[in-house]
């Protein structure tokens, strides 16, 4: 409980109000994890977005992500969006007793579906090789999908599927996510 209240407070020190921010949360049925999202004009690097979040699952494990990424859309492929990024991650596993930090490189692909009511179909992936690794895994890799709708010009709903596998130093594969998942994200 101490981690999950010290991982809140860090992801609320993080909000300072100033110019379009984001706040991305999702609950399934084992896990949750809020994500503030930014433009990295706040640490005078214009062009990208930076994120915070903090993941937490009904087994007292944590993970705390921050990460930088850009994104943009390719000549003539109006309803495709790429980006590229990078992210670290500071894992906190409960049983068994593990700790591990990886920095992994990936990115997103986001589909703008024709409609009346903009939806968006998406798909990301981050992975850290055993090189960018630290602590007790080897390596370590964050795959998501979803289905956004947006309810009002400022809001989205969401359903999504994720996979978050670390492979532990003596002790296998460890799964911190592997579940759909239902959420918001807020503009504001």
């Amino acid at each position: 409980m101490y981690r999950r209240a010290l991982a809140m407070a860090f992801l609320m020190g993080a909000m300072t109000p100033a110019a379009a921010d984001t706040l991305d949360a999702y609950l399934s049925q084992e896990t949750a994890q809020f994500t503030y999202l930014t433009g990295s004009e706040r640490i005078g690097f214009g062009g990208a977005e930076m994120s915070l979040g903090v993941f937490f699952d009904d087994e007292d494990d944590l993970m705390l992500s921050t990460g930088l990424s850009v994104a943009g859309v390719p000549a003539g492929e109006r309803p495709l969006t790429f980006g590229v990024g990078a992210k670290a991650y500071f894992g906190f596993l409960d049983e068994p007793d593990r700790d591990f930090q990886s920095i992994g490189l990936g990115g997103e692909v986001r589909y703008t579906i024709p409609a009346n009511t903009p939806m968006y179909l998406s798909a990301s992936a981050h992975y850290a090789p055993k090189v960018t690794t630290f602590g007790d895994a080897d390596d370590f890799y964050d795959l998501g999908l979803r289905y956004e709708l947006e309810v009002t010009p400022g809001a989205r709903g969401f359903i999504g599927y994720r996979l978050m596998e670390a492979d532990l130093e003596r002790g296998g594969d460890f799964e911190l996510d592997d579940n759909i998942h239902f959420g918001v994200r807020l503009d504001f």
